[in-house]
C-alpha cells in the first residue's frame, strides 16, 4: 500500500470522529481483573485506539451462556463496575458517558467516550423494571438476544453456524422494546433472527441498529442482513456496522491484504445497500475477549480480520485506493454513528 495513502487515512481519522460501535471490552475487563490484572484498557488498549484515532467506543456487556439463567445478573452488573473502575485512573483520557452532554463534552475535551450497551436482555430474565436498574447504571443501548432464546426473543444461530431459527418476539420481548423506548435507550439487532427482525419494524417508534452485522449478499450467514432488512433499517434511520470478524465477514486471518480486502468489499456494499448515511465501523473484535475466558484448553478463537483497532487505517487506506470519497469515509469512520447517538441519547 502506498504510504501517501496511509498518510490520508491518518489525517482523515485525526481530524474527523472516529466510531466503533460494538466492543467486548467490559467482559474481557471483567474476567482479566478477576485474575489479578489491574490497568486492563490503558495497558492493553489506549495505544491502538490512539493510532485509530478512536473518539467512541461502545462496550458490550456480554454474559456467556454458562452464568445464566442464575448469574446472568451478577455477572452483568460485575462488568460494568469491574469497566468503571478499571478506567477511573486514566477518567482523563477515557471514560463513560450516558447522555448527549457528556458525549460532546468527551469530543470537545479530546477524552474517549465509552457507552454501554447489554448484548441480549438474558440479564434482566422477565422483569422489565431491571432495564431501569440498567439505565441507572448507565447502560444506553441493547439487543433483546445473543445468538440464544431468552424470554424475549431468538437469537440467529451462531456465526460458525448455518441454519434459520423461526420465532418472532414474544407479547415480552414487545413490551421491552416499548420500556427502552420511554426510558431513551436505543435497540441493536444485530445477533436476532430474521423472524424478530420483521417483529422489530411493526414496533418501534425510534431508529434502531445493527451495531456488528454485514452483508448477506457478500457472504450469507445469518448473523448478516439481507438487503431489503438493510434498506429497511436505513429507512428508519439507523445505521449498521461492520463487523471485522472472519467467520462473519467471509475471509481468513491471513494472508492480511486479503483480509482487509474482504473487509473492503463488505464496507463499499453496506455503503450502497443502507446509503452512506447509514453505515459505520461496528468491528466486534472478540480475539481479546477469548484470550481472557476462563476455559479448559489452551485453543483460543482468533478471527478478528483486523489484529487491534490501529489497524482501521489499513482498512481506511484501502478504501481510499478503492476510490472511496473522502466524505464518504468521514460518515463510514464514525460520522454516521456520531449522528445517530447524539440523536438518540438523552
Amino acid at each position: 500500500m502506498e504510504e501517501v495513502l496511509l498518510e490520508w487515512a491518518k489525517a482523515i481519522h485525526k481530524e474527523n470522529p472516529v466510531v466503533d460501535a460494538h466492543f467486548d471490552l467490559a467482559a474481557e475487563v471483567y474476567h482479566r481483573r478477576l485474575s489479578g490484572e489491574r490497568d486492563v484498557v490503558q495497558r492493553r488498549y489506549l495505544e491502538h485506539f490512539a493510532k485509530a484515532g478512536l473518539n467512541v467506543c461502545v462496550s458490550s456487556v456480554f454474559v456467556p451462556s454458562g452464568d445464566l439463567p442464575e448469574k446472568g445478573l451478577h455477572t452483568a452488573v460485575a462488568q460494568i463496575a469491574a469497566l468503571r473502575e478499571d478506567l477511573e485512573p486514566i477518567r482523563d483520557r477515557i471514560g463513560i458517558v450516558s447522555s448527549r452532554e457528556e458525549l460532546n463534552l468527551a469530543l470537545k475535551e479530546d477524552r474517549i467516550a465509552v457507552l454501554l450497551s447489554l448484548e441480549g436482555l438474558d440479564p434482566i430474565g422477565t422483569d422489565l423494571y431491571l432495564l431501569r436498574a440498567f439505565y441507572d447504571l448507565g447502560v444506553r443501548g441493547a439487543g433483546l438476544t445473543w445468538s440464544r432464546p431468552n424470554p424475549l426473543a431468538r437469537g440467529c444461530c451462531k456465526a460458525g453456524e448455518m441454519r434459520e431459527i423461526p420465532g418472532g418476539l414474544t407479547e415480552l420481548g414487545r413490551e421491552a422494546i416499548a420500556k427502552m423506548e420511554e426510558l431513551g435507550m436505543y435497540l441493536d439487532v444485530s445477533h436476532l433472527n430474521n423472524d424478530g427482525f420483521e417483529d422489530v419494524l411493526t414496533c418501534t417508534s425510534r431508529p434502531f441498529i445493527a451495531s456488528h452485522s454485514n452483508a448477506w449478499r457478500i457472504h450469507p450467514n445469518y448473523r448478516n442482513l439481507r438487503d431489503d432488512q438493510i434498506k429497511a433499517l436505513a429507512i428508519r434511520g439507523g445505521v449498521i456496522g461492520l463487523n471485522a470478524c472472519g467467520t462473519i465477514a467471509g475471509a481468513y486471518v491471513y494472508p492480511r491484504e486479503q483480509a482487509v480486502s474482504r473487509l473492503c468489499d463488505q464496507a463499499e456494499y453496506l455503503l450502497s445497500a443502507a446509503g452512506e448515511d447509514h453505515a459505520g465501523f461496528g468491528f466486534d473484535l472478540c480475539n481479546g475477549l477469548s484470550a481472557s475466558t476462563p476455559r479448559l484448553t489452551f485453543e483460543t478463537e482468533e478471527d478478528d480480520l483486523l489484529l487491534h483497532h490501529g489497524e482501521t487505517l489499513l482498512l481506511s487506506a484501502a478504501l481510499l485506493e478503492r476510490g472511496v470519497k473522502e466524505e464518504t469515509l468521514i460518515k463510514l469512520i464514525g460520522g454516521n454513528f456520531l449522528s445517530y447517538f447524539q440523536t438518540v441519547l438523552a
